[in-house]
């Protein structure tokens, strides 16, 4: 393929560092997710070209190369954690290179285009277990290069974000054969109508379902709330609990002088515990925050007045504690007290509604070290102080087994992701399972500054959007809080670090997408599937050195 053999190592450099390059522009460029469809072209080609000179050590390349993708698209986790940043980029990347290498052992025992589809079923099977794993960072599932480009990929509503990370991978394998079979003087007919298939088919579905797709009419008001405090200078120390509250209870009178019966929708953690106050899920009113929020509901539904009833609900986000009597720890995350006392806290969206009544959901995709504790058992155990140190104090947040939504009038059920749970979009579909007809999101964005971190995190709503067709309101401390359609499509969106509100009404609806229905099909297909070309692999490594014994 490549005959000139000068240069070859500044060759191979060139070709590995220009694929994380083209790869990273989706996640940094708005509206080029079908760059993504050419990204691996130039790795493959510097696969080749190792292949044909005989190169063996190449491992360092392609990892450099998808370090280098890591580093361009995730930067950024480096202003809220170094060392989580560090390990993000360093290990992601390492996951990637080691799927390479198992591509480059397949290509030294199968030939053709097998080696290429062990590739994207080890890939699809990679992807689908990050989604479950404990520790986990699927920030850059190659189905996520389309979330600014949602008029693309309206078919996730039947695969999910891994039906994208299958078209870049296939598309990538097929244009990279025809170029081979162009490059070998052979007949590229066939090859180019298959590529022609993979790429456009995708497309014009997409098209049609976009343009065809209606929601069904049945509007409920939404308000969410930006009040824009400041995550390293005030929210942890530099203002009071009480200061944070009357920011937020101004901003709530205020999108609601022109207002009636609606949800209104704040931050993740805006509750935070003081050295006095921590916000007891069996007894909230004793926190000062609580009931504050608390009894301006009151106030709005008419509950202690003899206005018009307004029917006003809340959900919050809020650091909650759960206190347990008993003689063992009842849960893998429960801290002792003493006197045979427990406790767990949470990362909690609370649900305050008309007739005053509060309820909770405890976030439970945590983000790690910050929230959870991989540390907590086994050999690595005498690491739990120093991680939970490093997590403020308030880090190894319990979880709950299942979703669970909230239910307010008018027939209204939402489901509530905190943060980090809007990137799983097979764990996100579980609300919808549940009954939600609309989803909330709250999270915190201002720990990664203004760089391209929230804005990928407010584009991956948009994905989750399609999969569910379940509108979002969705509510950031410190931006972008919005509104999304049930098509992906952000209706409206306050800016980056402004204090303000929005007023909106989304379309509720009860039907579920064939994703909503069954899952991720494609990724337990391509897991099963890796086990079977694996074996098979080694079997014929195996058969192919006892032929050469045998011919020797």
């Amino acid at each position: 393929m490549f005959k000139n053999k000068e240069n070859l190592t500044i060759k191979l450099w060139m070709l590995s560092m220009l694929s994380a390059v083209i790869l990273s522009i989706p996640f940094m460029i708005p509206h080029l997710g079908l760059v993504a469809l050419i990204g691996f072209i130039p790795l493959f080609a510097a696969e080749q070209l190792a292949r044909e000179h005989h190169k063996k050590r190449f491992f360092i390349l392609y990892y450099s190369a998808f370090f280098l993708w890591n580093l361009i698209t995730t930067y950024w986790v480096y202003f809220a954690t170094p060392g989580g940043a560090a390990a993000a980029v360093i290990l992601n990347s390492l996951q990637m290179a080691i799927i390479f290498a198992l591509f480059r052992w397949m290509r030294g025992i199968a030939k053709g285009f097998l080696p290429y589809l062990f590739f994207i079923i080890t890939w699809l099977a990679w992807e689908h277990s990050y989604f479950t794993w404990d520790v986990t960072w699927p920030w850059l599932v190659l189905g996520n290069s389309f979330a600014t480009s949602i008029k693309s990929i309206q078919w996730y509503e039947y695969t999910g974000t891994l039906g994208g990370s299958l078209w870049v991978l296939l598309t990538n394998a097929l244009l990279f054969r025809l170029i081979l079979l162009k490059l070998n003087g052979e007949r590229i007919i066939a090859s180019l109508s298959s590529l022609a298939a993979v790429v456009l088919i995708p497309l014009l579905i997409s098209q049609v379902l976009y343009y065809k797709y209606e929601e069904v009419k049945r509007p409920a008001d939404f308000t969410v709330l930006q009040p824009n405090i400041d995550p390293y200078t005030d929210k942890f120390g530099g203002l009071s609990q009480q200061e944070q509250d009357k920011i937020l209870l101004e901003l709530i009178r205020e999108s609601g002088e022109s207002g009636g019966e609606r949800m209104i929708l704040a931050p993740e953690t805006f509750i935070t515990p003081e050295w006095n106050s921590h916000l007891l899920e069996d007894t909230p009113m004793l926190n000062p925050s609580f009931a504050a929020f608390y009894d301006l509901m009151r106030q709005y539904n008419g509950a202690d007045t003899l206005g018009d009833r307004k029917d006003i609900t809340l959900i919050i986000g809020a650091v909650t504690t759960k206190l347990y009597n008993t003689a063992a720890a009842p849960t893998g995350t429960a801290r002792a007290v003493g006197d045979g006392r427990w406790y767990d806290n949470f990362n909690t969206a609370v649900f305050l509604d008309a007739e005053g009544n509060y309820s909770y959901y405890h976030k439970s995709k945590l983000v790690i070290l910050a929230e959870s504790n991989p540390f907590l058992k086994g050999p690595f155990r005498f690491m739990d102080k120093l991680v939970s140190g490093i997590a403020g104090g308030i880090g190894n947040f319990g979880t709950q087994p299942q979703r669970s939504i909230f239910i307010a009038p008018d027939s209204v059920k939402i489901g509530v992701a905190i943060c980090y749970e809007s990137v799983f979009g097979d764990y996100y579909r579980e609300y919808v399972l549940k009954g939600a007809n609309v989803m909330g999101i709250i999270t915190n964005d201002g720990w990664w500054k203004n760089t391209a971190g929230h804005r990928q995190h407010l584009s991956y709503a948009s994905l989750r959007a399609i999969e569910t067709r379940r509108s979002i309101a969705r509510s950031a401390n410190t931006g972008i809080s919005g509104f999304i359609n049930q098509r992906g499509e952000i209706v409206s969106r306050t800016g980056w670090w402004e204090k303000g509100y929005l007023n909106g009404t989304l379309n509720l609806n009860d039907k579920k997408t064939l994703f909503v229905e069954y899952g991720d099909i494609t990724g337990r297909v391509s897991r099963f599937l890796f086990f079977l070309f694996f074996l098979m692999g080694i079997a014929r490594k195996i058969s192919k050195k006892y032929i050469i014994k045998e011919a020797c």
